[in-house]
């Protein structure tokens, strides 16, 4: 039997933003180099649940399977196979425990097991993983910190983010010179802007609702699914008793822009699938 990788260190955030960085923003911090296509636009997707995939999705839409969850304990632990780069039946088994040491350090535990499954390669490949593992911690380090999702997104500093599908980046920032204070959101040539009121207003509602809720993206003149994300941010139910959007003829597409820009606040998880995407909230 191959001894396990084990590896364990400390990070300086909460529980829950240690595994919501790792499991819902691995896009945002993975290094690009160990991916399958290589793409530095490639989109790196955690579904969050049990048998959900672990795959890069290329901007031409091509997707490679790089594993599948086997374990999911919100915000304690999750475990995956992992066959990066090779045959599914070669697939190792991760596991990642989260554990508070105090309201602002986590203790991090992986453990790496099933090298036997690759043969006569096992122990070379499990020797090749330590330094890969330790590229990975490196780029984790540099992305997930809370105190940087708090001093980006300004107009010099905008957030980048991807449509939920993923097949498309644009930028958002916050501009406390309008009234109402805005979110500028720039999609190619287009501007939109939302009431800045949305990403605090938007997470309550989720929080109320205690479970997905469709996003249901919709132009300004196109009726919303009821019940969707799209819905509410222009329903007169609201706190603003109407709409977010505050550009006429693009307020609009509420549900597609402003649920990536939640889950990089670490206060919702999306799903990521070519369409009918979902959030909630964390």
């Amino acid at each position: 039997m191959i001894e396990p990788l084990v590896i364990t260190f400390e990070t300086h955030c909460s529980r829950d933003h240690a595994f919501h960085v790792w499991t819902s923003r691995i896009d945002a911090w993975w290094p690009r180099d160990h991916t399958a296509s290589g793409e530095p636009s490639a989109r790196v997707t955690i579904e969050p649940r049990m048998g959900g995939r672990i795959f890069e999705r290329t901007i031409d839409g091509a997707e490679y399977e790089w594993g599948e969850i086997t374990a999911w304990n919100p915000t304690e632990h999750f475990g995956y196979l992992w066959h990066l780069r090779r045959d599914r039946s070669d697939g190792t088994d991760v596991s990642i425990r989260f554990t508070e040491i105090d309201p602002t350090t986590t203790r991090v535990d992986i453990r790496h097991t099933g090298w036997e499954r690759l043969g006569a390669d096992a122990q070379n490949w499990r020797d090749r993983n330590r330094g890969g593992w330790d590229g990975i911690l490196s780029a984790l380090s540099c992305g997930g910190r809370e105190e940087e999702h708090m001093t980006t997104g300004s107009k010099d500093e905008p957030w980048t983010l991807s449509t939920p599908p993923g097949t498309s980046q644009y930028t958002m920032y916050r501009d406390e010179s309008t009234t109402p204070p805005s979110l500028v959101c720039q999609v190619g040539s287009t501007r939109l802007s939302y009431d800045a009121r949305a990403i605090e207003d938007l997470h309550a509602w989720l929080t109320e609702q205690g479970d997905w809720v469709p996003l249901g993206a919709a132009d300004e003149k196109k009726a919303p699914a009821d019940g969707s994300v799209e819905a509410w941010g222009r329903s007169e139910s609201n706190p603003l008793g109407g709409w977010y959007g505050l550009r006429n003829g693009y307020r609009g597409r509420f549900g597609m822009y402003l649920p990536p820009l939640l889950e990089a606040l670490g206060l919702a998880e999306l799903t990521h699938e070519p369409r009918n995407n979902s959030m909630r909230a964390l």
